[in-house]
């Protein structure tokens, strides 16, 4: 069967955040414009329609016509639909009793912070790294202790002498890792993820990897799960779900795995995760347990259609550097190249060439100001449209410069 990704679902009207909540995002970046005709890529949520047996499974829970409390573990097909997934996309075994049911990943790498660590102490992030870790380290009372990354000929690397540095410091006790890593796009080697986890188990810190990109990679790149490297996992909680695979965040049903029974003990006091709903549970279970055939097809078709627009961006904005990212479907764009501004910038992307992305200081606030993070997560035409928008403006500009 061949899954249409040519053509977006029209999603106006349909509660969707990404299109039907402005307010939300001018809080964010107050000069969007977000109108009818904006294409929107600033957001990690694809346009197209869910696998088929996620949609039938919906449909199921809706003639149950009876919608009280549920809990993770009034599925028993739930636990069986991750340990599945894992032996056939990863070749990892999982026991049912490493997994902890979660609101979200997000959720897992806050309660990660808040079991293991005390307000006013550091969690390690490496950036550029996805915001929203930033923000739940501040919002729990941490700190963040910044190992930044190293960018050599076109690739992000782990600066090990750093990260030795700051694993060695007493008051930080948790590293956040993004693997892959969100905005840059890195799938983390086997030997890397190992040496992370050697580093950290030293010091006594903690590491949470969020591998929610985890089945987004491409073709002969192999994404290795933090749990599959090293025998000791006395250190290790891993947080993943089906939210960026089938595109499901809505449903809000995500897990843990934590292997150690004492470090799952500790995470697990005082822990109280959200009741998923009989939707999140239907959709989980069919996306792993029936929807295989539809990531395979997503993943052609994000090869195909980054691919496209790296080539695109290399054509039409030639002082833009970027590259095509090993994992996710993120594209992280080096603007610095221009000399404009981040204002200057926003008010080109955003306004004049009507094309919504994220800054990329939101991601690095030190060293992230002449860059911006698209996202892949429309059809391919529309992605060009956007690349071809925003040259038009440069152009535009460019040239109002020359005659002033």
């Amino acid at each position: 069967m061949k899954h249409d990704f040519d053509h977006a679902v029209k999603r106006f009207g349909t509660y969707s955040m990404k299109w039907d909540d402005d307010d939300f995002f001018r809080i964010i970046t107050p000069n969007l414009r977000l109108d009818k005709d904006t294409i929107r890529l600033n957001l990690a949520d694809m346009d197209f329609r869910c696998a088929p047996a996620i949609a039938r499974a919906m449909h199921r829970v809706a003639d149950f016509e009876n919608f009280g409390y549920t809990t993770a573990s009034s599925a028993p097909e739930y636990k069986p639909s991750i340990i599945g997934w894992y032996h056939r996309r990863h070749g990892v075994e999982i026991k049912p009793e490493w997994i902890v049911h979660s609101n979200g990943a997000l959720d897992g790498v806050q309660q990660t912070i808040l079991a293991f660590s005390q307000p006013g102490e550091g969690v390690i992030l490496c950036r550029p790294i996805y915001r929203n870790f930033t923000s739940v380290i501040q919002q729990t009372g941490r700190h963040v202790a910044n190992c930044q990354m190293l960018y050599k000929n076109g690739r992000y690397e782990m600066d090990w002498e750093g990260l030795e540095q700051v694993c060695a410091q007493p008051e930080n006790k948790v590293f956040v890792l993004c693997s892959p890593q969100n905005p840059v796009g890195r799938v983390w080697t086997r030997e890397e993820l190992a040496r992370i986890a050697e580093v950290c188990r030293k010091n006594g810190v903690v590491v949470v990897s969020d591998e929610i990109h985890s089945d987004i990679v491409r073709k002969g790149v192999k994404h290795v799960p933090i749990i599959d490297v090293v025998e000791d996992l006395s250190n290790i909680i891993m947080v993943s779900g089906t939210n960026k695979t089938f595109n499901l965040m809505g449903l809000h049903c995500a897990y843990s795995i934590i292997p150690n029974a004492a470090l799952r003990e500790k995470f697990q006091a005082g822990y109280e995760s959200a009741m998923p709903t009989a939707f999140a549970l239907a959709g989980m279970i069919a996306a792993y347990n029936e929807s295989e055939d539809w990531v395979d097809q997503l993943n052609d078709y994000l090869d195909d259609t980054i691919a496209a627009v790296v080539e695109a961006i290399r054509e039409k904005l030639p002082k833009v550097r970027t590259y095509i990212p090993e994992g996710s479907y993120v594209l992280w764009l080096d603007f610095s190249g221009y000399g404009y501004s981040t204002a200057l910038l926003m008010e080109l992307i955003n306004q004049r060439a009507n094309v919504a992305l994220q800054r990329g200081a939101a991601h690095d606030p030190d060293q992230g100001g002449g860059f911006m993070r698209l996202c892949v997560t429309a059809p391919k035409a529309t992605v060009l449209e956007a690349v071809d928008r925003i040259a038009k403006a440069f152009r535009e500009y460019e040239k109002e410069e020359k005659t002033k």
